[in-house]
């Protein structure tokens, strides 16, 4: 039995569907069957219902998924804190947020912060529905001092479970979450809002557990306009959804430093207007009461940024 399997299986119970769930996991449909076919073997029983639409859990696969996740969260805390043992002894602190915020965001960030507190060494980690490790998971291991820094989207209007007295936070940065469509071969994208009853929009969708879902709701409840769109494709990676989207499947909203470099290439383009997008805050968020020497340093310095843009 593979560890992967377990994964599979978490992922399919929660989006119901083997196409999208392949997706997420970044493999093709039938390997994916032939994954889910292979635990059920080694289970030895169904574990999927596939006559109905979407499919459902049996009563066995329904039983068989807590204790998949139950697993697979024992497995991932323990290689972290096996890595997290490994690392402390060559980093300076410990980083975690979601893949695009890590990619795009934080070595700029790095940089900058380097120059001001002088060198220092990092273990970075993001964070994933599709193998558990969570933001919830995050936010325990932030709260118990496994992590120094967290950086997450964030806005006013969209609460966040790291808003308690646990924690203390400073936005390091800002960035607009706009939709965006792929071009065609005419340099003009290839859908634009509003979409219409006939022919609704293809939309890439984010998971409906993650993040940047919400934001997502809050951009469509700021419009107030009337769009007609059709969810095609949904995952929690911007990463994942961007590589759908240049393949010319629907468009999507991105966090705008995440598709810099193709809209600067011309392959991607902002669509609607000012009133489809909202300014997405990127906090930085740490636990309060557990602290070194390096991480009061570094935290300093992003209070003292921040009161200067104040």
């Amino acid at each position: 039995m593979e560890i992967a399997w377990l994964e599979d299986f978490v992922v399919l119970a929660r989006l119901r569907h083997f196409s999208r769930a392949a997706e997420d996991r970044n493999v093709s449909q039938p390997a994916f069957s032939r994954r889910i076919q292979a635990l059920e073997a080694w289970m030895g029983t169904r574990l999927i219902n596939r006559r109905t639409t979407p499919v459902t859990l049996t009563a066995e696969g329904d039983r068989f998924r807590e204790t998949a996740i139950g697993v697979l969260r024992d497995i991932y805390r323990d290689r972290d804190a096996f890595r997290r043992d490994f690392s402390k002894m060559h980093a300076d602190v410990w980083i975690s947020g979601s893949t695009a915020v890590l990619v795009h965001f934080v070595p700029d960030w790095l940089k900058t912060m380097a120059g001001k507190t002088g060198p220092f060494t990092s273990n970075i980690s993001t964070y994933a529905a599709h193998n558990s490790v969570t933001p919830a998971e995050m936010v325990h291991r932030l709260r118990q001092g496994d992590i120094d820094f967290t950086f997450i989207y964030a806005h006013p209007d969209m609460p966040w479970i790291l808003d308690t007295a646990d924690f203390e936070w400073q936005v390091v940065g800002t960035t607009p979450f706009r939709p965006f469509s792929p071009v065609g071969a005419d340099g003009r994208p290839l859908y634009e809002l509003p979409g219409s009853e006939k022919e609704p929009l293809p939309w890439l969708a984010y998971a409906t557990d993650s993040i940047l879902a919400r934001a997502e709701g809050l951009a469509l409840q700021r419009s107030g306009a009337e769009l007609n769109l059709q969810i095609k494709h949904q995952s929690a990676g911007v990463e994942l959804l961007k590589r759908i989207a240049l393949s010319g499947a629907g468009f999507c909203w991105f966090p705008n430093f995440a598709v810099r470099d193709e809209v600067e290439q011309g392959i991607l383009q902002p669509i609607g207007n000012v009133s489809h997008e909202i300014d997405l805050e990127i906090r930085l968020y740490r636990g309060r009461g557990r602290t070194r020497p390096i991480v009061d340093k570094i935290w300093d310095e992003v209070c003292s940024s921040a009161d200067q843009a104040a």
